[in-house]
């Protein structure tokens, strides 16, 4: 199973990312970008990889340790950016506004918590949310055009829990299409959910266990 820890959003901050990927759309030219579709929209914390079964319970062990004393915040939209770098841009994404420290401070805590468990993980955390993914060069001005646009846009969102999620690729046929897994037998507690495009293409996220974080 493959596995990441991230936070989901309020359905009036999805809106606006999604006019700021309309707008981006309509400037980057056509077939130049694989946009992230709304339903899709996240904050990562952790990168897990492949986990089997007992890995999966020491993920939600420690989400459930790191977690424990933590408090829901608010967040609020950023500036527009790419990786590694607007000359060579490869991913675009939004970066936070308000919210940029307690987001720190729970992936920091989450690391403590997957370090201790003896699980390997992408450990470099940098609060932003994917919009899209670069095929081919884009317009001169796509960058500038963008930022500006961004910049006008004003959207909070409250962030009140942290989930595990699987992502299963949607031509992936090793596993149906939302059967039941282990991971649920493990973590009877959660509730199952499935997130992302119901089509062919991109990537689908099955929640696999949600922790609520302490009320603001």
């Amino acid at each position: 199973m493959r596995l990441f820890i991230a936070s989901f959003f309020e359905q009036r901050f999805i809106e606006a990312l999604e006019d700021i990927v309309s707008y981006a759309r309509a400037n980057a030219g056509r077939n130049t970008v694989k946009w992230v579709e709304r339903s899709n929209f996240h904050l990562t914390y952790a990168f897990l990889g492949d986990l089997s079964g007992s890995g999966v319970a020491q993920a939600v062990n420690s989400v459930d340790a790191a977690l424990e004393e933590c408090r829901a915040f608010t967040l609020s939209l950023g500036a527009f950016g790419a990786f590694p770098s607007r000359k060579n841009p490869r991913v675009l994404w939004l970066g936070l506004g308000e919210g940029i420290q307690p987001a720190r401070d729970i992936a920091g805590k989450l690391a403590q918590a997957l370090s201790a468990r003896g699980l390997v993980f992408e450990n470099r955390f940098e609060p932003h949310i994917t919009l899209g993914r670069v095929k081919s060069p884009l317009p001169d001005k796509f960058f500038a055009r963008v930022a500006d646009y961004a910049l006008c846009k004003t959207a909070v969102s409250a962030l009140v829990s942290v989930e595990v999620m699987e992502s299963v690729s949607a031509q992936d046929g090793s596993r149906p299409f939302g059967s039941p897994t282990r991971a649920m037998d493990l973590c009877p507690a959660s509730r199952s959910s499935v997130l992302g495009p119901k089509g062919r293409d991109g990537p689908l996220y099955k929640q696999i266990y949600s922790r609520r974080l302490r009320a603001l």
